[in-house]
């Protein structure tokens, strides 16, 4: 029975290794922590914006990264169920996801992801999708990139919303605000139930699914040139699932409930001399994350899962020359989990610094190295470099070397439940990866047609890998993820836009020659907006997944039709309505979970 409960946690544990958003042409934050032009960052980033995330009413973080290029969503059946974004091939571990600059990934999960099951879009009004070794100002773990959230600033003093239909399902928030952009202060509430669907695919007991979510954030000038920000988050989740009863022990349904509590809360103290990027600025930031998870079958605990972690960093970016910068920081980091009993922590420690320069009109370089120490490994020291050059008008060409590192989490080294033996041998994971781009936009500075194209590699050595056949998880010499991004949005008209990416990903073990996990070689997306009158919006979106190795057996190609519509009633009422999995397709993105048939919804949106 042990052994049964390893393979029930083996989807959760099992790395990769083992709408078409536009490419953005405004400020992006995330490549250097800085507001920058895209045109003079040499990373590669996507940005989903407010109006892209309303228009195609994506409900969670999960369904707006589906559409994007280099991103690929696992999720372990239907709502609620555990849902990782993988860069590039990475594991979820080595994707690290920010919340208003916060790290929320959960340090009690196997490898360190973050499950983006919970996080409704109620509240937020941007995500940047940074692709590539991140680990300069970002530290471990972002060896595949990182996804970085924003949430709403002031706004419309209320706004709310209510849906429902298919399985079930009835979802709903509210946000109020108050103050302008110096001062303001925003709560917002947001909840969801559904009837939902077995979690084993082809089972028929489903199951449920309820989440209620509440966030604070709040800015204040304190001085003429000293603000704070202090920002809360509270979710608190309960999910049906299925294990592996006797006696044929595969997966199928069973009466177990997951319950989940992620706790989250910062404060920034910032500095700006009131010259923006002219002048130094720095910022102070104190944040606490927690996750509380625990599994039940019929009311007896079968798995308990605790973790925290408690940062300090502080960033400064400093005016060295006219065209030269310096952005520098440190960092503070203490972990720790308690999983089943197993109660471990650990302490980390950084020193960063990155110098810009524009030697030549429309020619960013930077250059940045980094200092880690681990209070239960061996420190490391990583390297990046990139380029932009915009020379020639409406082109851009970008290249970027960097270098990553992720140290085993505590789960990893320490959990010994079901037959897992801890493995305290095991080795960081270090990589190195490259891309190079090139985009064009037709139209000026409101260009009509933006296309880019990115070629990417990154090798790992001593990737940890979930190892089921002795039960455990132990490192992957090397393993190799490469292929070309290609990202493309068209303004056919003033009511009418199309936008299509396209990712091909070769990604393997390069010692046993097979393809890492659940990272699909062809992925496309496409999506048509249309605007036919100035009160309705249509919009329909593809999604072509190609076929996925995984275990026990590989996930099949399926394509995926979702259709939407909205009709403003008046400036502060409209009405919408979607149809998810249009055509009814059948396919996993996890082997064995089943995922959802067509499903109807309608809402109603108020924005007073």
């Amino acid at each position: 029975m042990i052994r049964l409960r390893c393979i029930c946690l083996f989807a959760f544990f099992i790395p990769a290794a083992a709408g078409a958003a536009a490419p953005d042409g405004g400020i992006v934050v995330s490549a250097t922590r800085l507001e920058r032009p895209a045109a003079e960052t040499g990373s590669s980033v996507t940005v989903i914006d407010a109006e892209v995330l309303k228009q195609r009413q994506y409900a969670f973080v999960a369904d707006a990264l589906r559409d994007a290029a280099g991103v690929a969503i696992a999720r372990n059946g239907s709502a609620g169920g555990f849902a990782s974004a993988r860069l590039r091939g990475a594991t979820s571990g080595q994707t690290l996801v920010l919340i208003d600059g916060i790290v929320v990934n959960d340090p009690a999960a196997p490898q360190g992801g973050f499950n983006l099951a919970n996080l409704d879009l109620v509240d937020i009004e941007r995500i940047e999708i940074l692709r590539g070794p991140q680990g300069i100002l970002y530290g471990a773990d972002a060896i595949g990139g990182v996804v970085s959230i924003s949430t709403m600033g002031p706004g419309a003093p209320l706004s709310a919303f209510v849906e429902g239909g298919s399985f079930g399902t009835a979802r709903g928030g509210a946000t109020a605000a108050v103050g302008d952009g110096e001062t303001f202060f925003r709560a917002t509430v947001s909840g969801i139930r559904t009837d939902g669907i077995s979690r084993a695919g082809g089972g028929a007991e489903a199951d449920g699914f309820r989440s209620l979510a509440a966030s604070l954030r709040g800015r204040a000038k304190v001085s003429g040139v000293w603000s704070a920000e202090a920002t809360a988050r509270f979710s608190d989740s309960r999910a049906g699932i299925d294990g592996f009863p006797p006696p044929a022990f595969t997966l199928a349904d069973t009466l177990e409930t997951e319950d989940t509590q992620d706790y989250s809360f910062s404060g920034v103290l910032r500095h700006a001399d009131g010259r923006g990027y002219k002048g130094l600025n720095g910022a102070l930031t104190i944040a606490y994350a927690a996750v509380d998870r625990r599994n039940e079958d019929r009311g007896a605990e079968t798995f308990a899962a605790e973790g925290d972690r408690l940062t300090a960093d502080y960033i400064a970016n400093i005016p060295l020359a006219d065209r030269f910068r310096f952005i520098g920081g440190a960092e503070a980091e203490t972990t720790s989990v308690d999983v089943s009993g197993v109660d471990e922590s650990a302490t980390a420690g950084a020193l960063f610094g990155v110098v810009e320069a524009e030697p030549l009109d429309r020619l960013v370089l930077t250059a940045g190295a980094r200092r880690d120490e681990f209070s239960n490994f061996e420190g490391a020291t990583t390297a990046r470099v990139a380029a932009a050059w915009s020379g020639i008008e409406g082109w851009v060409l970008r290249a970027s070397w960097g270098e990553g590192f992720r140290a085993p989490t505590l789960f990893e080294l320490n959990f010994d439940q079901f037959g897992i033996a801890p493995n305290p041998d095991l080795r960081p994971e270090r990589a190195r990866g490259i891309d190079a781009g090139i985009e064009r936009r037709l139209g000026g500075d409101d260009p009509f047609l933006t296309a880019r194209a990115t070629f990417f590699q990154t090798k790992v050595r001593s990737q940890i890998d979930f190892d089921l056949a002795r039960n455990g998880f132990f490192n992957i010499d090397r393993t190799r993820a490469r292929g070309v991004e290609v990202e493309i949005d068209w303004r056919l008209a003033q009511t009418l836009r199309a936008s299509a990416a396209y990712t091909l990903t070769d990604a393997i073990d390069q010692g046993a020659g097979t393809e890492l996990f659940r990272t699909p070689r062809h992925k496309g997306t496409a999506v048509l907006d249309w605007t036919p009158a100035p009160a309705l919006a249509l919009s329909a979106s593809v999604i072509v997944n190609g076929r996925e190795a995984d275990f026990p057996s590989a996930n099949d190609a399926f394509v995926r039709l979702d259709l939407r519509a909205a009709w403003a009633l008046s400036e502060r009422f409209e009405l919408y309505g979607r149809v998810e999995n249009a055509t009814d397709t059948d396919y996993q993105d996890v082997s064995g979970f089943g995922e959802p048939g067509a499903a109807a919804l309608a809402g109603l949106r108020v924005r007073l």
